[in-house]
């Protein structure tokens, strides 16, 4: 058998996925993930040095995304913990979204 049945086999197992590209696109969520936790927390400390109030904005965002990731990862693959972790995300993605209303209605901080 060679290399090429071997690998053509193993993707028919995998329903004509390669590992190595599984692989590959967890990685590549890992890293965004982190880039944008790193992204949100650059754009809050220079809000807050510029304006002396950190924006709800891209917090929203980033939760929001980490909310349907979660509730993805359990709908796909029916563990509890995924369902917890999301229901997490998603009380603090309702908590900004009022911080978010609220300062848009000027009822949260002063506007610069």
């Amino acid at each position: 058998m060679t290399k090429e049945e071997i690998l053509k086999m193993g993707r028919e197992d995998n329903g004509g996925r390669d590992i190595e590209d599984y692989e590959v696109q967890k990685t590549a969520a890992r890293v965004a993930y982190f880039s944008s936790l790193v992204l949100c927390a650059l754009v809050s400390v220079l809000s807050w040095i510029f304006t002396k109030r950190v924006s709800v904005q891209c917090w929203v965002i980033f939760f929001g995304m980490l909310c349907v990731a979660f509730f993805v990862k359990y709908l796909k693959m029916k563990k509890l913990h995924e369902l917890f972790v999301a229901l997490g995300y998603l009380a603090i993605f309702i908590l900004l979204i009022v911080a978010f209303v609220l300062e848009l209605t000027g009822r949260l901080g002063g506007r610069v």
